[in-house]
């Protein structure tokens, strides 16, 4: 049974998950990230995995980001974007596709 059907609906108790952080990173001079503060230590990245810009929704608030899909030293993945409007870098966690149980895992070194 529903206590109050007229009441006013919300988000309540909901949370987005994976929102971008702000994140210190050291870049070169082809504005790609060469390391990411991690717990307070900088983490070299081994490998730039992919790269992508997102220019959107220039008629109401300008999105300009360029992402990447890093792999830092320590074997964690992570994405990075910097924002290209405000200034700044941002990262998130990234799993990325993961292969079947039993499938070994290709590297490229």
């Amino acid at each position: 049974m529903v206590e109050n059907p007229r009441a006013a609906g919300g988000t309540g108790g909901l949370r987005l998950l994976n929102q971008p952080k702000p994140a210190a990173v050291e870049a070169n001079a082809h504005g790609e990230p060469d390391a990411v503060v991690v717990q307070g230590r900088f983490q070299r990245v081994r490998a730039i995995q992919d790269s992508w810009r997102i220019d959107d929704e220039w008629w109401r608030e300008e999105i300009a980001r360029r992402y990447f899909a890093v792999e830092l030293e320590n074997g964690r993945k992570l994405t990075v974007y910097h924002d290209l409007v405000g200034g700044g870098w941002f990262a998130q966690a990234y799993d990325g596709p993961q292969p079947a149980k039993g499938t070994p895992n290709k590297r490229r070194d």
